[in-house]
């Protein structure tokens, strides 16, 4: 019996409508709960595929083609309607992460189970659902494969489309209105001359009627309601909402009470005196990074005491600045700018939904700050437009820049920010004047100054990696410390493109005694504390080995600039009350939780299938090495994509296009490396072209890692649609060689022992599980160039395993 084309459709739809299902709850794991858990939206789509896979292996009959005609058309109709359900099921599942410091793993990590089980089922069906088609179909894998990936690679896009037009509810249940679709396609009578609608589809049509009509009703009326539970108590009134693909943004009224970074004390009392504008409106990131919109009415005197914010303080010691702000938020540090004196501010803000805000419904409260003409405001990636930029400036500003969001590449990436690296820091060097500063601010704790030193040692090798032989001389930290009153301290680093003067380090002292912040360090004076001593030390390198924190440069090979713990260290009784030790503790354990977990319910899940099959004689079981190959094949595709966005959210300018092209290009192109394997291949030609396949794989995937940053970094002033060509030049061909094994093998499996497809079909969901997780882990301690070798070294393994298999097939 051979597939037909509306099959083939259905499986499209059907990969179409989960694709875009799991991304969208990456961004609603963030929302709700922290940016750790996105990535379990990922362990949870690829855990339910494969306990499908395992599932229908004890029920062989269900392979045969009129039996898995059948119960596809059952399983994607349950499909349709368990995505709305199952949704609303997890909206009301007590998880509340405030809770965490208290005992996470004792109460938390006990309602983690019932949303885990909850939201398995979608990607159980649709798991059984390829599984299924795959088994009763093995001559047709490639074009099977080929329809799978197309819907993923399409799924992606959807995702971002739907999360910007009908919010984070409304693409959830989007998803089930095309899995609906599906449901029509594949309940039909896969005959010659059948009808395409007839009463066997009167279910179907009954189940997209309602979720359009639910769908309908949350965009319109706001039905189902998403509420953060990652802060302690209730979430506040939002009176602004918006989804995208990078986050969810919300404003909330305050009360006239003032926001403040580090204000200097002397001059709050004298604003209290005089009247300023403190009101303003707070915005929330994913419901926990803030920026404030400040009340403006268009008079600069009104806010001038923004410039006694320490993140200001570059304005005491540079006059008219032509200034260029990263992360402009609400306004707040344009306004610090412009009442300074700077001539123009140019703000460049990644999050579209943060700017549509303050230009659209708090446009006359913010005083029309980015209408004004002169503030330039530009939605993009930051260190990817100052790359391009032609011009250079007086200074660059980054305040306290970072969204804690799982955006783009933070499903897979522990907080990776591109901001913070030595290669930036050398991008900001190339594009200041030859007065310029870039300067720079981070929470700075007297007692536990990790993350203030992490940021000077960054900045130190980004200035040395420009050409700068003594950075010591270009280096200012100045803070305002924590105590009683201040809970939280800040620092400001000041990196001159040119040595400071003498007569400009006398100038920030003296600011700074005024303001009432210390100066840790100024070239030419006694260095203060850890961090001074730290500039002036002649063995920074043994410094940094020695100290009870990773403070090493971060580099764009390992961007994780906010993961301060080694991992010999994660159970070190003498740092447990360091808080940044806390914070990596428990981002680490969760990825560890999570590749612990995931490995003893594979390791199971096997031990069961083996112990099985060996008592009822009846199953067939697949031999060691098919079983490696199926499984090397899910750990090495997660290990190549996860760097594979990551190096590209510079590239392209925005983490949004990094996620779309990378799956997009990887997707799309394994489908038709699958195509051409099923069309052009025959048995009898599988070893021979075996022999070519993972050789070319693992010498294209090291050459990736050897030279592909080298080539994004020489096109990378390219304009956007060249570097999106160079983006599919570099992914197609991977792509094209990466989706060229399974259907292989697959086909070669089904042909010898039908029965043993679901198995395989498991084994290889359940390594993707762990390898998502693995390659995470791995570029946290040695970087994404490593974590890309190995995975070249495991196709290697695969290639190996199936030509033993194949070879030995021939010989008996």
């Amino acid at each position: 019996m051979k597939i037909t084309r509306r099959q083939l459709f259905g499986v499209f739809l059907t990969t179409l409508s989960i694709l875009s299902l799991e991304i969208t709850l990456t961004r609603i794991f963030s929302v709700m709960m922290r940016y750790h858990f996105a990535f379990l939206a990922i362990s949870i789509a690829l855990m339910g595929s494969a306990v499908a896979g395992v599932t229908l292996y004890f029920f062989p009959r269900l392979t045969q083609p009129q039996q898995a005609q059948r119960w596809i058309g059952r399983a994607v109709l349950v499909l349709a309607l368990s995505v709305p359900i199952t949704f609303l099921i997890y909206l009301r599942i007590p998880f509340n992460l405030a809770l965490a410091r208290r005992g996470f793993f004792l109460q938390q990590l006990l309602w983690l189970v019932p949303i885990y089980l909850d939201l398995l089922l979608p990607f159980f069906l649709s798991g059984a659902i390829l599984s299924l088609t795959l088994s009763a179909w093995p001559r047709w894998a490639g074009r099977i494969y080929w329809a799978d990936l197309m819907g993923a690679a399409l799924g992606c896009l959807l995702s971002i489309l739907t999360l910007d037009a009908l919010g984070g509810a409304g693409a959830v249940l989007s998803s089930g209105i095309i899995a609906s679709l599906a449901a029509l396609v594949l309940s039909s009578e896969f005959k010659p001359r059948a009808p395409w609608i007839g009463r066997q589809h009167i279910p179907a049509v009954l189940v997209l009627l309602a979720i359009t009509a639910m769908t309908w009703g949350s965009v319109r009326y706001d039905w189902i309601d998403i509420a953060v539970r990652k802060t302690s108590g209730e979430e506040p009134t939002r009176v602004y909402e918006q989804w995208n693909a990078y986050s969810r943004v919300t404003v909330y009224e305050t009360e006239g009470y003032p926001f403040f970074w580090a204000i200097s004390d002397s001059h709050w009392e004298r604003t209290l005196q005089e009247g300023g504008t403190l009101r303003h409106a707070l915005l929330l990131i994913d419901g926990v990074a803030g920026t404030p919109i400040q009340e403006f009415n268009g008079d600069l005197n009104q806010v001038a005491f923004l410039r006694y914010d320490l993140v200001s303080f570059v304005y005491h010691v540079m006059e008219q600045p032509q200034t260029l702000v990263i992360g402009p938020g609400g306004g707040r540090d344009v306004l610090a700018a412009l009442t300074s004196g700077a001539p123009h501010v140019t703000a460049v803000e990644v999050n579209q939904a943060i700017v549509d805000a303050v230009q659209g419904p708090y446009a006359d409260f913010a005083g029309q700050i980015y209408q004004r003409p002169d503030v330039s405001i530009v939605v993009a990636d930051a260190r990817g437009f100052i790359a391009r930029s032609p011009e250079r400036y007086d200074v660059i500003q980054a305040s306290l820049i970072d969204t804690w969001a799982a955006g783009g590449s933070s499903a897979y990436a522990l907080s990776e920010n591109s901001l913070y690296t030595q290669e930036a820091f050398r991008t900001y060097y190339d594009h200041l004047t030859e007065r310029g500063i870039f300067t720079i601010s981070r929470w700075y704790l007297q007692e536990e100054p990790a993350e203030t030193l992490r940021l000077v040692s960054t900045g130190i090798a980004g200035w040395r990696l420009a050409g700068v032989n003594d950075p010591s001389q270009h280096v200012a930290v100045i803070v305002r410390p924590n105590d009683s009153t201040h809970p939280l301290g800040l620092a400001t680093a000041l990196f001159k493109r040119t040595p400071f003067t003498p007569e400009e380090v006398s100038t920030i002292r003296e600011r700074a005694e005024e303001l009432g912040f210390s100066l840790l360090y100024g070239p030419g004076l006694p260095p203060q504390e850890d961090v001074g001593q730290f500039i002036t030390t002649s063995s920074q390198d043994a410094f940094i080995a020695t100290y009870p924190m990773d403070i090493a440069p971060a580099t764009d090979n390992r961007p994780f600039f906010f993961n301060m713990i080694r991992f010999g260290d994660l159970f070190n009784p003498a740092l447990s009350n360091d808080n940044l030790y806390r914070s990596s503790k428990e981002a680490t354990l969760i990825l560890v939780a999570a590749l612990a977990t995931t490995g003893l319910i594979s390791s199971l899940f096997i031990a069961l299938l083996h112990w099985l099959g060996t008592r009822q004689q009846k199953l067939q079981r697949p031999s060691a090495r098919m079983l490696v190959y199926f499984g090397a094949l899910g750990l090495a595709f997660m290990m190549v994509e996860g760097p594979a966005i990551q190096q590209l959210t510079v590239y392209l300018g925005h983490p949004i296009y990094s996620l779309s092209v990378v799956l997009f290009s990887l997707l799309l192109c394994s489908g038709f490396g699958s195509m051409w394997a099923g069309q052009r291949l025959s048995q009898r030609h599988i070893p021979r072209y075996l022999a070519f396949l993972f050789p070319s794989l693992t010498i294209l995937i090291v050459l990736y890692a050897l030279g592909g940053s080298w080539l994004l970094h020489e096109t990378i002033k390219w304009p956007l649609p060249a570097r999106l060509g160079v983006s599919f030049a570099i992914l197609g061909p991977l792509g094209f060689l990466m989706g060229m094994p399974f259907p292989t093998g697959i086909r070669w499996a089904g042909t010898q022992q039908r029965g043993i497809v679901p198995w395989l079909w498991g084994i290889n969901g359940f390594l993707s599980v762990v390898g998502s997780v693995l390659s995470v882990t791995m570029a946290l301690h040695v970087g994404f160039r490593i974590t890309l070798f190995i995975a070249a070294a495991i196709y290697a393994v695969a290639g190996i395993a199936l030509i033993q298999e194949v070879l030995q097939a021939g010989r008996d």
